[in-house]
């Protein structure tokens, strides 16, 4: 399978440059950046109609592409839209792709989405809120259990986040092992 992936926009008439897998999300962010581009005129004379617009725009090839792809896409877009529409951005942007793509935290890097949740975070300190700009940030950004994602559910067990998917405390599942360890050295001292 090839490191280079092409993906054609018919949305907005674009070729996406090759995309190299392994690269930082930042590389991914400018090279989707590079392929938003405004078409049409009087563009961002309208901020909160120009961020739908462009939004919209993008939404057929979130589909199309992988998540890493997409959340690349998500964040490139967003650096295009007026911070005057960035309420527009939180809620039609960000809360609308954690939303859509419940499962996207399975297949990104930790880094990818500690790196999703700064700009998040950042957009929070050093932007005012308005129209629940900072509470649809807040709501879009990856939960710690979701950071610390594991597909191995041998390392979920132990997981940093203090319980594995089903809820169970490390300490918990130690104790119950120490407990089942001593009871069966008590058992065979009695024989």
């Amino acid at each position: 399978m090839s490191n280079t992936q092409y993906q054609y926009n018919n949305t907005i008439g674009t070729k996406f440059v090759p995309i190299y897998t392994g690269d930082p999300i930042s590389s991914l962010i400018a090279t989707a950046g590079a392929t938003i581009f405004a078409s049409w005129t009087d563009w961002f004379t309208s901020p909160a109609k120009d961020a739908n617009n462009l939004i919209n725009s993008i939404k057929p090839e979130l589909e199309r592409i992988d998540a890493r792809q997409r959340l690349a896409l998500i964040l490139a877009t967003s650096q295009k839209i007026s911070p005057r529409a960035r309420d527009v951005g939180a809620e039609k942007l960000f809360l609308y792709y954690k939303n859509q793509y419940r499962e996207d935290y399975k297949f990104l890097s930790k880094e990818d989405k500690i790196y999703y949740n700064d700009f998040l975070n950042n957009a929070i300190s050093t932007q005012a809120d308005g129209n629940n700009f900072w509470a649809n940030s807040l709501n879009a950004m990856f939960t710690n259990n979701e950071i610390n994602y594991n597909p191995n559910p041998i390392n979920n067990l132990f997981q940093p986040s203090g319980s594995n998917q089903a809820g169970i405390s490390p300490i918990v599942i130690v104790a119950i092992a120490g407990g089942a360890i001593f009871l069966l050295t008590r058992k065979k001292r009695k024989k």
